[in-house]
């Protein structure tokens, strides 16, 4: 391992077990790894189960993936979120973006702000701003119970069309019922 990497982990290590305040009580004071997990565990985790999805990963990867993001900020490196759901139909984007809109972010954000991180001046509006892209990259999109209840909504959508469209169209594609169904048919097909 070269020094440069070396020292990476051992800021790591150190900044991941940085005791931090838990919330704005002075006495709520946890390493930055229980701090954050506790986050995932009764916050992140259940927030995204109310909207319908469920994550790819156990709470301890989630947990890892968020400091490691976090820990990315901090070190002032650029981070690109990894898009899993590329080849997903356009309805469950807007079903995803619907329901982790700027209001319900923030709406969410109130509960879990006072956490010395996600305070003001330190890793705070960077993730309430980014956290939908956090989401995005670590959802389960495809297994979740909302797009389980959106594609059961699509196929009967589809299946009524179908059947309308079957009503309608009734007789219209075969040529002999067409011809059939027009005025003096026998007249011009029998003299």
């Amino acid at each position: 391992m070269d020094r440069a990497r070396f020292q990476k982990q051992q800021l790591w290590e150190q900044w991941v077990r940085k005791p931090i305040f838990a919330d704005s009580g002075v006495y709520n004071i946890a390493s930055r790894y229980s701090v954050i997990r506790d986050f995932v565990e009764k916050g992140l985790i259940p927030f995204a189960r109310k909207k319908g999805y469920i994550f790819f990963d156990k709470p301890e990867k989630v947990t890892l993936s968020l400091l490691r993001y976090l820990f990315a900020v901090y070190t002032g490196e650029t981070v690109a979120f990894r898009d899993p759901h590329k080849d997903i139909y356009k309805d469950h984007i807007y079903e995803f973006e619907h329901r982790f809109d700027s209001l319900e972010i923030e709406e969410f954000w109130e509960k879990w702000k006072e956490i010395q991180d996600f305070q003001e001046g330190s890793y705070g509006h960077i993730l309430q701003f980014t956290l939908p892209q956090f989401l995005w990259a670590s959802l389960n999109i495809e297994d979740s119970p909302i797009t389980i209840e959106i594609e059961k909504i699509l196929d009967e959508v589809c299946e009524m069309e179908e059947q309308e469209w079957r009503r309608e169209s009734k007789g219209k594609d075969d040529p002999y019922l067409h011809d059939s169904s027009k005025v003096n048919y026998e007249d011009r097909h029998w003299h």
